[in-house]
């Protein structure tokens, strides 16, 4: 009996082999090299599963004309930052490769940056689209390349309070940046967590309402960032006479229905009916990536506000002048499924809508030349129209909150009418 009990110490495969993979995933975190003793079976178990909890890239089989190539196995890992090919004859043999590469790269020694590319390239699989991606690089760049060096599991809060103090927050960010960089660092730190790379995070007590009053709190008055009446007069004017333009028949439906300018390249005559538009598709740039040879343009079957959360885009009302608008477009030249296209049936592309705009602004003398400003302006008819916000929102497509912080006036033209009202008002002694 003693004798079994020693062999059964010796030799620890039977035990392995009935770990179940969680029990197995803790003993390789703390000693990867045990893989290399264990059972042809136990090993290959061990190894994959030791390489998928780690890494988040793609693993696929070739299907090739060449016939040298065709049934390997390929994925991608990061050597220093860069993005490096690795493809192997076999399953097996890439996930060999993977294991020994994955073990030796002791993930406790994990610099920030190491942490935040494994952690952009788990978003990018999870469906976050590259201008997102795109958007975090951004961000990184911010940050203090003495942070960015070093150890994850060895930054504290300190250090962080510090750069945000004396570093980001003097370069006179705005409030929303500073909320979009904690948000960040709080999903990096959170991201080594469940990695077990690090076991706290330092971002995680550093709030908003802490550094909120070194931000930069200039903030364009509602005036400034909307079309005044008069400045969409002359907007509408000049488009009702370039009438064969189909970016003009754009802006115009834009000035009356408050749409964002992706919704408005990928609305479709089928979207048309009934006296309404049903908003519920957009149009999105796509950066160059490392995947994507060159930028380009596609629609997607949600909006902005319904990415994550689709609840079948909204629907609105199509008044006098949209109707005009709406009009002009189906007498444009050509045929086409999309109400702005050009002669030969391409739909319109955001970044040439928003070039016309520019300008149009530019050469009318009007400060503004963003499509954003036409929402604002529309929110502000809303209002005078007696529309509460719940209403609003349903028709611009964005929350309460949203609205209430971005789109609510309160400039001088509603001043003019409390005076005006004041003033109609008799004198009581």
């Amino acid at each position: 009996m003693k004798q079994n009990n020693n062999s059964k110490t010796r030799d620890p495969h039977g035990i392995i082999a009935e770990m179940t993979d969680d029990e197995l995933l803790v003993l390789l975190n703390c000693s990867p090299e045990l893989a290399s003793g264990l059972t042809d079976m136990t090993k290959a178990r061990a190894k994959k599963l030791y390489v998928t909890v780690k890494h988040d890239l793609a693993v696929t089989r070739l299907n090739t004309k060449d016939k040298y190539r065709n049934g390997h196995w390929v994925t991608h890992i990061y050597v220093n930052g860069k993005r490096k090919v690795v493809e192997k004859a076999t399953e097996d043999e890439l996930y060999d490769y993977l294991f020994d590469f994955y073990s030796k790269q002791d993930e406790r020694f994990m610099t920030f940056d190491d942490v935040f590319n494994i952690f952009i390239d788990y978003k990018r699989n999870m469906g976050r689209s590259e201008s997102t991606i795109k958007e975090f690089r951004r961000y990184q760049e911010f940050i203090d390349p003495k942070i960015r060096t070093k150890q994850l599991s060895n930054i504290t809060e300190d250090e962080l309070r510090k750069w945000l103090l004396l570093d980001f927050l003097k370069r006179g960010y705005k409030k929303d940046a500073l909320k979009r960089m904690l948000q960040i660092l709080r999903a990096v730190f959170t991201f080594g967590m469940r990695r077990q790379i690090c076991f706290e995070n330092p971002a995680a007590d550093i709030l908003l309402e802490d550094y909120a009053q070194f931000c930069n709190l200039e903030s364009k008055a509602n005036e400034e960032r909307s079309f005044s009446e008069e400045e969409i007069e002359k907007l509408r004017s000049y488009c009702l006479a370039d009438n064969k333009n189909p970016h003009a028949a754009i802006m115009l439906v834009a000035m009356e229905t408050g749409m964002r300018v992706g919704e408005l390249t990928a609305l479709k005559k089928e979207d048309i009916d009934d006296g309404y538009i049903s908003v519920h598709r957009q149009q999105i740039h796509v950066p160059k990536t490392e995947t994507n040879s060159k930028a380009f343009y596609k629609e997607v079957n949600y909006t902005k506000n319904e990415r994550v959360n689709p609840r079948g885009g909204r629907i609105i009302p199509i008044t006098k002048n949209c109707q005009i608008a709406l009009d002009m477009a189906n007498n444009l030249a050509g045929d086409s499924e999309y109400v702005f296209h050009h002669p030969d049936g391409r739909p319109v592309l955001k970044q040439s809508y928003m070039y016309y705009l520019r300008r149009r602004c530019k050469d009318l003398g009007i400060g503004i030349s963003n499509n954003h400003a036409f929402r604002v302006a529309f929110n502000a008819r809303l209002i005078e129209a007696g529309v509460d916000g719940n209403e609003r929102c349903l028709v611009l497509g964005h929350s309460m909150q949203t609205n209430e912080r971005h789109y609510s006036f309160s400039d001088k033209r509603r001043i003019n009418d409390v005076k005006n009202k004041l003033s109609g008002l008799k004198n009581v002694l």
